[in-house]
């Protein structure tokens, strides 16, 4: 079972924060950077085909699950 807190953290709105050493948006536009330089990499190596549409797939997927992994660390706001 959850607890209100994990449920609040896990659906409430966390705003992104721009200054200070624990800064989630500089954290997203790397992350942004990192993979969309890996796909480059991915698309050029990779043949046509079901693998690579797999494979961009499961990149989309882990690129979505980082950023919530970064954005759960900002402060939730109040709506």
């Amino acid at each position: 079972m959850l607890s209100e807190n994990e449920i609040e953290s896990r659906f409430g709105f966390h705003k992104a924060t721009i200054e200070g050493r624990d800064a989630t948006k500089p954290k997203h536009a790397e992350l942004r950077q990192a993979y969309k330089e890996f796909a480059k990499y991915l698309n050029d190596v990779l043949p046509p085909g079901r693998y690579k549409v797999l494979a961009f797939a499961d990149l989309e997927a882990a690129s979505m699950w980082s950023h919530k992994a970064i954005a759960e660390t900002a402060p939730i706001a109040k709506e």
